[in-house]
């Protein structure tokens, strides 16, 4: 059995735990993507040309809306996730992109942490308490993301290394690891 554990011992777990959460994680995403496109009456399609800003994204939502076309997502950096597939990570950009519309929450650093704080009660509700693995991955994936870009002005260089980071050094020692990583 292969253990992952940091130097400090401050988290300890196996690859297999490790591997289970994320395929649950995954699994969670495309639950809640078919449930979203359901609510909304469309889907979602993987573009590279997809909005990249908040007015954008609600015109494209909007439109969407208005003629049931797939949502277009981004797929770029969705290489090295925490999900097991590039696919689950669009499949979770569909449901934010759809909240950042139906909760009015713009790009700005506040209004993602708060799109956070409703994913992970998404989350909760599903069963996973605060502080179990899914959890952690989770909110390595989506807090401390808005911490590397309020730091770094970037996205993690590898997402699932980050998220694992995070939840075996403790968050705020993984968040550390991933700014003082070199390009």
């Amino acid at each position: 059995m292969t253990t992952t554990t940091s130097a400090a011992g401050l988290g300890l777990y196996t690859d297999s735990e490790l591997d289970e959460a994320r395929i649950t994680l995954t699994q969670f995403v495309f639950g809640q993507a078919e449930t979203t496109a359901l609510d909304v009456g469309f889907g979602y399609r993987r573009a590279s040309n997809a909005p990249t800003t908040y007015d954008r994204l609600r015109e494209a939502y909007a439109t969407s809306h208005r003629t049931g076309q797939a949502l277009p997502i981004s797929d770029q950096h969705s290489d090295d996730v925490i999900f097991t597939s590039p696919e689950a990570n669009i499949a979770h950009r569909f449901v934010h992109d759809v909240q950042h519309c139906r909760l009015r929450l713009d790009f700005g650093l506040v209004d993602e942490l708060e799109l956070a704080i409703w994913h992970l009660d998404q989350l909760e509700d599903a069963g996973y308490k605060r502080g179990s693995l899914e959890w952690t991955l989770f909110h390595a994936d989506l807090v401390g993301q808005i911490q590397i870009n309020a730091f770094a002005k970037r996205f993690p260089h590898d997402q699932r290394q980050f998220g694992i980071d995070c939840a075996v050094l403790g968050f705020e020692r993984g968040v550390l690891a991933e700014l003082r990583r070199a390009r």
